[in-house]
C-alpha cells in the first residue's frame, strides 16, 4: 500500500470517529438496543414465572387427585371395584396431564414468542435501514 493510500485510509477512519454525530447515533443505538433488552427480558420474566406458577399449581391438584385416588382404592370392598377405581384413576390422570402438558407448553411458547417481538422489531428496522442505506 502506497503512503499516499495508506494516509487517505487514516483521515478517512478518523474523520468518521471524530464525527461527534456518529457518536451520539452509535449511543443512541446502544441505549435502544439495552432497552429492548430489558422489555424482552421482563416480559420473558413474566410469562415463565406463569408458567412456572402453572406447574406448581397442576402439581398440586394432581397429588391431592393422587391421595384421594388412594384413599378411594383402599378403602373399596372388592378386589373387583379396586381395579375399576384404579383404571378410572389412571385414564383420568393421563387425560388431566396431556390436557394440562398442552395448556403450559402454548403459554411457554406464547411467552417465547412475545419476548422475541421487541428484538425482532429492532432487527427487522436495522435491516430495513441498512438496506435504504445499500440503495
Amino acid at each position: 500500500m502506497t503512503t499516499q493510500k495508506k494516509k487517505a485510509n487514516g483521515d478517512n477512519f478518523s474523520n468518521a470517529w471524530n464525527n461527534s454525530a456518529s457518536f451520539e447515533k452509535l449511543a443512541d443505538a446502544g441505549r435502544e438496543n439495552m432497552e429492548i433488552i430489558a422489555v424482552a427480558t421482563s416480559i420473558a420474566a413474566e410469562g415463565f414465572g406463569a408458567v412456572n406458577q402453572a406447574w406448581l399449581s397442576f402439581a398440586k391438584s394432581t397429588m391431592e387427585r393422587n391421595g384421594a385416588a388412594a384413599e378411594a382404592i383402599f378403602a373399596s370392598k372388592d378386589a373387583a371395584s379396586a381395579v375399576e377405581l384404579q383404571a378410572n384413576w389412571a385414564r383420568s390422570a393421563f387425560d388431566n396431564y396431556v390436557t394440562e402438558s398442552s395448556k403450559i407448553s402454548e403459554m411457554a411458547v406464547k411467552t417465547a414468542n412475545d419476548a422475541i417481538a421487541p428484538i425482532r422489531a429492532c432487527v427487522d428496522g436495522a435491516v430495513e435501514k441498512f438496506g435504504e442505506s445499500a440503495s
